[in-house]
């Protein structure tokens, strides 16, 4: 699972666009304009579709504890 992002324009920063989804499912959304998000980095709201967004995937480390 990763969070979808696109790039802000103002700054060039990854910001996520509240959606969170699998290789799979992002691949398989079509490339339609969605609803603009907040940007956390500039403060403006920026429009987005698929082909301006990547799926950030962050690697989960599993804690294990030792007795």
């Amino acid at each position: 699972m990763g969070a979808i992002m696109i790039r802000c324009p103002a700054t060039n920063e990854l910001i996520p666009v509240g959606i969170d989804a699998d290789r799979d499912t992002f691949a398989g959304l079509p490339d339609v304009k969605a609803a603009p998000v907040h940007c956390p980095a500039c403060g403006g709201k920026h429009a987005w579709s698929k082909k301006d967004a990547i799926l950030e995937q962050t690697m989960r480390i599993r804690s294990r504890s030792y007795d």
